[in-house]
């Protein structure tokens, strides 16, 4: 049987919630239902979760030590990963060490990396997916474009909110790669 401690009293259960949008949020909510302690993390200050959490903080969740320092301060029970944007390297070691991550560390690094969870669900376990091909730089940019066709839905790897999608119409369209930080995905439409 599962127990939950009381929120704020010692024996409190934590949960810390990495990214504070409108889900984390939700999740707060959902968690303070139960009884169970919040703590609200994203790198700006008044995130929705935050208006609800017990405890917040603002920090580079991309920092892996401010990551870890504040993880080794609140002593969460478990980790949530709401956003993309974490040091997921940092998690994966805290995870190794026995905090537990829900739903694991190895999933949010899989699915914060865009082209970790393509490759993995296409070429792993073979699952039908649409189209798909990454790009580093303007020439394998167009050439990813030119081998999918058009039109196509443009990616950055790594991303949050749905931030940096284009829909490519025609090769003169304006996206371009170093507007996707490092490496782009281009997609079928029905991907």
């Amino acid at each position: 049987m599962t127990v939950l401690g009381t929120a704020l009293r010692p024996a409190a259960t934590k949960v810390m919630l990495l990214g504070s949008g409108e889900l984390g949020k939700e999740v707060a909510i959902e968690c303070q239902r139960l009884g169970i302690e919040t703590i609200a993390v994203d790198r700006y200050p008044d995130a929705p979760a935050m208006q609800v959490a017990h405890r917040a903080h603002v920090i580079n969740m991309l920092h892996g030590e401010s990551l870890r320092a504040l993880i080794e301060q609140e002593k969460p029970d478990y980790i949530v990963p709401e956003i993309e944007a974490i040091a997921t390297d940092t998690l994966v070691e805290l995870e190794q060490a026995g905090q537990k991550v829900v739903p694991t560390a190895r999933a949010a690094k899989l699915t914060m990396n865009r082209e970790g969870i393509r490759r993995l669900a296409a070429e792993e376990l073979q699952l039908p997916t649409s189209r798909y091909r990454f790009a580093d730089s303007e020439e394998g940019f167009r050439a990813a474009i030119t081998e999918i066709g058009l039109p196509c839905i443009v990616k950055p790897v790594m991303s949050s909110s749905g931030k940096g999608q284009s829909f490519i119409r025609s090769l003169t369209s304006s996206a371009k790669p170093g507007a996707m930080r490092s490496r782009a995905a281009a997609l079928a439409p029905d991907g």
